[in-house]
């Protein structure tokens, strides 16, 4: 804790005060698409976009859409990172990210999946932290926050897997502005 020095300046004595600041820092690299390029992101073929009117954004310019073709098909999204730097400093980690589901599915089945997973450096899945559907469309963006405490000083990989798979109803899955803080 820093002190912060008060004085009454109608002649009473100073004070001190003292406040805490939690610092936080991003972990993730290009979070919201903004350098125009995936890179470090690792992705299917066409899943990053340009914002359009048929492409939304939740801010900036950039975002990544998995599916939405219509077809049986996969796009994943992936960074491998390390959660907070292994010197101690951190005891806390979060991942989070807006999410927009867009369908034309008039089915009341869950038929279109996003999974949004932890995995380690061999490529094995952690943990499922989310999985939405062509049934979890809300018409805007949501922000969705998940602790990632119990992957400290680890390195791995975040990631998110769109599956499409009936044919002439398309589900698009928007993810924008990621981050993973560390505190």
């Amino acid at each position: 804790m820093q002190p912060t020095w008060a004085n009454d300046f109608n002649g009473g004595t100073g004070g001190c005060e003292f406040t805490h600041s939690i610092v936080s820092t991003q972990l993730l690299k290009n979070p919201g698409f903004e350098s125009g390029k995936l890179t470090p992101w690792t992705a299917t073929s066409g899943v990053l976009k340009k914002k359009s009117s048929s492409y939304p954004a939740h801010s900036g310019s950039w975002l990544a859409r998995l599916d939405g073709r219509g077809t049986t098909h996969t796009d994943t999204l992936a960074q491998k990172v390390t959660v907070a730097p292994s010197n101690g400093t951190y005891s806390s980690a979060s991942f989070s990210f807006w999410l927009y589901i867009r369908s034309n599915d008039p089915t009341s089945k869950a038929y279109d999946t996003l999974k949004v997973q932890v995995l380690n450096s061999s490529g094995k899945v952690l943990k499922t932290l989310a999985t939405y559907s062509n049934r979890s469309t809300r018409g805007k963006y949501l922000k969705h926050s998940f602790s990632l405490n119990a992957y400290l000083g680890q390195t791995i990989t975040l990631k998110f897997t769109g599956k499409e798979t009936l044919l002439h109803h398309n589900t698009s899955f928007f993810v924008d502005d990621n981050a993973l803080n560390a505190s």
